[in-house]
C-alpha cells in the first residue's frame, strides 16, 4: 500500500515538472490599409485647419498703424467744395513741381475724382477714376475705388494702382492698396509747415459741406 502511495506521489511530482505547452496563436490580423490613410488625411486636415486659424487671427505684419492725434482739437473748420479744390490743386502744384507725372485730385458732387495718366503698351493713356470716401474713426480718410474711366479700354482698378504706387509722386501720409482698391489718406501724419494737423471730422457732399477738426502747435 504504502508502494502503491510513493508511485502516486511520483507521477504527480512529473506532471507537475512537465513544462506547459503554449497555447497555439491564431493568423496574424491583415493591416488595413484604409485605416491608415484615415488617419493621415485626418492628421493633414487638422494640420492645415491650425495653420489656417493661426494665420487669419493673427494681424499681418503690415498692417498700418492707426495713428491718433494727440489732444484735443483746438477748432473747427468747415469749407466747400470749391474750397477744398482750391487748396488740394495748390497744394499738389507745389509737391509735383519736380515731377515728369502730374495729376489732379478732385471734389465733386457726390465723390472724390483722381484723374492722371497711365502705360499701356508704351503709351499715356489718361485715366478718371472715381473715388468714394470714409471717414475713419482717428480722421483719417479712405478713398475707395468705384468707377474707372480709361477711354474705351477694359483696364482692372488694380493695375492703374499699381502704377500709380509705383511711378507716381505721393506723399508720405497717402497709401495706396490695390488689392482692396483703395488710396488712405493718413491725415494725423500730416503736418503743415506751421506745424499744425488735420483730421476729417464729416464729409457732407449734398450739403456741399466738410467740417476738419484742427490741432495747433503747443
Amino acid at each position: 500500500m504504502a508502494i502503491v502511495q510513493q508511485s502516486n506521489t511520483r507521477t504527480a511530482e512529473k506532471a507537475k515538472k512537465k513544462p506547459a505547452i503554449p497555447a497555439a496563436k491564431g493568423p496574424k490580423k491583415p493591416h488595413n490599409p484604409w485605416r491608415w490613410a484615415f488617419l493621415i488625411l485626418a492628421g493633414i486636415v487638422l494640420g492645415c485647419g491650425i495653420f489656417l486659424g493661426v494665420r487669419i487671427f493673427t494681424p499681418a505684419a503690415n498692417t498700418p498703424k492707426v495713428t491718433q492725434v494727440a489732444g484735443a482739437p483746438s477748432l473747427t473748420v468747415a469749407l466747400n467744395r470749391k474750397q477744398i479744390n482750391q487748396l488740394t490743386q495748390h497744394y499738389l502744384d507745389d509737391y509735383l513741381k519736380d515731377s515728369k507725372i502730374k495729376y489732379q485730385l478732385r471734389v465733386e458732387e457726390t465723390s472724390v475724382l483722381l484723374i492722371g495718366t497711365v502705360k499701356f503698351l508704351g503709351s499715356s493713356i489718361q485715366f478718371n477714376l472715381v473715388l468714394t470716401p470714409y471717414v475713419q474713426d482717428n480722421g483719417d480718410v479712405q478713398l475707395r475705388a468705384k468707377q474707372l474711366a480709361i477711354g474705351s479700354l477694359n483696364v482692372p482698378v488694380n493695375f492703374v494702382l499699381s502704377f500709380v504706387q509705383s511711378s507716381y509722386k505721393l506723399p508720405k501720409w497717402v497709401s495706396v492698396d490695390q488689392k482692396h482698391e483703395t488710396i488712405m489718406l493718413h491725415l494725423t501724419r500730416f503736418k503743415t509747415a506751421g506745424g499744425f494737423q488735420i483730421t476729417a471730422k464729416r464729409l457732407d457732399f449734398a450739403a456741399d459741406q466738410f467740417v476738419f477738426n484742427v490741432y495747433l502747435p503747443d
